[in-house]
């Protein structure tokens, strides 16, 4: 089992345009990725551009798969006017 945090910091003022594309994708995952055991999007507390996406994946195949599917690929790209940084991605491997 994988996991993954990703970081991101959003432009200031741009936190709503960035959330509806990323609650679709969020959506996106949970509808199209059985892989993917859980996909959520957070904000930060008292950091008002931070945003993490907290992700868990059966297996490497998921993990893989998910960077290939269209809906990734398309909001991932919609997402990007909206962010002030490159993403900050943490990936792990479950304890066994």
């Amino acid at each position: 089992m994988f996991g993954a945090v990703a970081e991101l910091t959003i432009i200031d003022g741009k936190q709503a345009e960035f959330e509806a594309v990323a609650k679709e994708l969020e959506a996106a995952v949970a509808a199209n990725e059985p892989g993917v055991l859980y996909y959520k999007l957070f904000k930060v507390k008292d950091a008002p551009t931070t945003y993490i996406f907290m992700e868990q994946y059966a297996d490497q195949a998921a993990v893989d798969a998910h960077r290939g599917f269209e809906h990734f690929k398309r909001l991932g790209k919609a997402m990007g006017p909206f962010l002030a940084a490159p993403p900050k991605v943490t990936r792990m491997d479950k304890v066994q």
